[in-house]
């Protein structure tokens, strides 16, 4: 039986040097079919014009500001201070449909749903963002069978007492990426469940150059490198060492990636997907890397403070 309960949702907007994007997603949020009970946005240490485009904003929004600490410290600052039994959450470059939260809460018809997921997709045409949404990499990480693995944290939404449950977001990640992978891990291991509602959709302001795509890539192996520290099971490839030394010669691999674009795609555009392939590939490694150092280096610097000795003053007779 359907469970029965009123909805009051809580909706979490981290923001970092989000000036050019953060006033068009509010401005979505407050025209939700199914009105939010509050719009919380943190403001992550910003060092642009974030904080005055919120100022300007006015009514209608809860403003908080807090030292840089990445979106997962800045997503759990808007949770601590939220009222709902539901919070949803976004991002300060996502543009929510006008019925996201009406179609969202329909994934909730049972208790033991801890979390549901909508689709993302991109605002705008391009390159890069036909080569987002065509693999669906910003939608919930599912099987086969349908089962939601992860949830992305530009559409979902949690209950309130799951989250304080499970223990709110990890804030050792530091940056985006797989902070939201890990939070379902938790959640589903605690015996609940997550659901993707497809109609419940946002547009995503994805990246327009590949520089910027393939950084944001990075910081995503970055990320995987400190879910494998948390979670065993989720270690991918071994040697990644060897990966890397193999793609850096992978023509073979580019044209086998280009192949399986060529039957829908033009030969241009063919190249250019199986390109963005390699350097997807490339840029996720090289954040892995650099998390493993991170946390290499964090590592020891820990270790080097435990064995500091201080010795007790010498007694002058």
């Amino acid at each position: 039986m359907p469970e029965r309960t009123e909805w009051t949702i809580s909706v979490v907007v981290p923001v970092f040097n989000g000036e050019a994007t953060i006033r068009t997603t509010i401005e979505h949020l407050l025209l939700q079919s199914l009105r939010p009970a509050e719009i919380i946005v943190v403001d992550d240490g910003s060092t642009d014009e974030t904080s005055n485009v919120l100022k300007s904003i006015g009514d209608g929004i809860t403003v908080l500001s807090k030292s840089n600490g990445g979106p997962a410290s800045a997503r759990n600052a808007g949770i601590r201070a939220s009222k709902g039994n539901l919070i949803a959450f976004t991002d300060s470059d996502c543009f929510p449909n006008e019925n996201w939260l009406k179609e969202i809460v329909r994934g909730f018809k049972r208790e033991r749903v801890g979390g549901v997921g909508g689709r993302v997709r991109g605002a705008s045409n391009g390159l890069i963002g036909d080569y987002i949404d065509l693999h669906g990499w910003m939608n919930p990480r599912r099987e086969f069978d349908g089962t939601v693995l992860a949830l992305v944290t530009a559409n979902a939404c949690f209950r309130r007492n799951v989250l304080f449950q499970t223990g709110l977001f990890d804030e050792r990640f530091s940056s985006t990426g797989a902070e939201d992978t890990e939070l379902s891990i938790r959640v589903r291991k605690a015996g609940y469940e997550l659901r993707f509602v497809e109609t419940a959709e946002v547009r995503h302001r994805h990246k327009k150059t590949i520089q910027s795509y393939c950084k944001s890539i990075a910081n995503h192996g970055q990320g995987q490198a400190v879910l494998e520290t948390l979670w065993s099971e989720q270690q991918t490839k071994p040697n990644r060492r060897r990966e890397l030394f193999r793609s850096a010669f992978g023509i073979l691999t580019m044209r086998r990636f280009y192949q399986s674009y060529r039957r829908n795609h033009g030969r241009s555009r063919s190249f250019l997907f199986a390109l963005l392939d390699h350097c997807q590939y490339l840029s996720r490694i090289w954040g892995y890397r650099r998390g493993r150092r991170n946390l290499i280096q964090k590592r020891r610097a820990t270790n080097d403070r435990a064995c500091i000795v201080y010795a007790p003053e010498e007694v002058v007779d």
